[in-house]
């Protein structure tokens, strides 16, 4: 019999993190399901003014129960960060509709580009030095975007992602999302992270309102419940990522996010009988191992930085 003195060890923060990024991968996973499933029927763009409408409302709570402070002195910098954030998040969604028929595995595949173009815009607008070794990965990464589209067009083969309107909204959601990842870096410490999700679904509302008034449609009792489905899984995964983040460390957790793209492929082989082919597989392992190179890199050049002086 066990001895009750004994206590079990507490899990490390990176096994937590780990645990809360699956967690988030499968909340990821279910939400864009879900969205594919209703853009059948539903304008993308009148579905995501509902999903960050109904995100907002499933994350308000969180103010009072999590004393989660609100009051932001750089209104403005939320304000492009949303801005920009809709506009991937609404080009997201137009890349999974049916109209275009992107598979998921092939949109989370595509989706993978976001570090490269992260690297790429912290070097123009933040000024960050890029060496060789991470100019020479972005490129790579890039590489990896053309195996999957136009190389298997090119050679009239099959197994590779659509290269179509889908797979370029797809790579311009990617941009966005870099951009707000950039941006969210001089707002995070002045800013609690769940503030920022509470922030950012709630200008996402105000600003894609008008757009979706424009397709606006009136949705059947059961497309209601997949719509509020899928905020909550929306939700779910950010909140599940920004604890996973806040847990362990990010160098350690980052790679997680690539389980996205085996947890699509299952919820194609359920949803279409579709498997990713053979280029989408070789073209996402280029930008994997490229993106991994570059968080290897980062975390290098962090750890051997002299110390900074004190400030007088």
């Amino acid at each position: 019999m066990a001895d009750p003195s004994i206590r079990r060890r507490p899990l490390s923060g990176n096994l937590q993190g780990a645990l809360w990024m699956i967690l988030s991968g499968v909340g990821y996973t279910l939400h864009l399901a879900l969205a594919k499933e209703i853009t059948a029927d539903i304008h993308p763009v009148f579905l995501a003014f509902w999903r960050s409408f109904l995100a907002f409302l499933f994350a308000a709570p969180l103010i009072w129960f999590l004393h989660v402070r609100i009051h932001t002195a750089r209104f403005g910098a939320l304000v492009t960060r949303s801005l920009i954030g809709s506009a991937g998040f609404v080009f997201g969604l137009i890349a999974i509709w049916p109209k275009f028929g992107l598979p998921l595995a092939e949109f989370n595949a595509l989706s993978f580009t976001r570090p490269l173009f992260v690297t790429l815009l912290a070097m123009f607008l933040l000024h960050e030095k890029v060496g060789v070794h991470r100019s020479t990965a972005v490129i790579v990464g890039f590489i990896g975007v053309l195996v999957m589209t136009l190389l298997p067009a090119l050679i009239g083969q099959e197994g590779g992602a659509h290269f179509n309107a889908g797979s370029v909204f797809a790579i311009l959601s990617s941009l966005c999302f870099a951009f707000t990842i950039v941006l969210v870096k001089s707002l995070t410490g002045v800013h609690q992270p769940l503030a920022l999700l509470i922030w950012a679904n709630l200008l996402s509302s105000i600003f894609i309102l008008p757009a979706a008034l424009a397709v606006w449609a009136v949705p059947s009792s059961g497309e209601w419940i997949q719509i509020a489905g899928m905020a909550f899984f929306g939700v779910v995964a950010q909140f599940c990522f920004i604890k996973g983040m806040s847990v362990g460390d990010a160098s350690f957790l980052s790679p997680m996010d690539y389980l996205r793209l085996p947890m699509g492929a299952t919820a194609d082989w359920f949803m279409i009988r579709a498997l990713p082919g053979i280029f989408v597989w070789a073209g996402a392992g280029i930008i994997v191992v490229s993106t991994l190179y570059i968080t290897w890199r980062e975390h290098v050049l962090n750890r051997v930085k002299p110390p900074q002086p004190p400030k007088i």
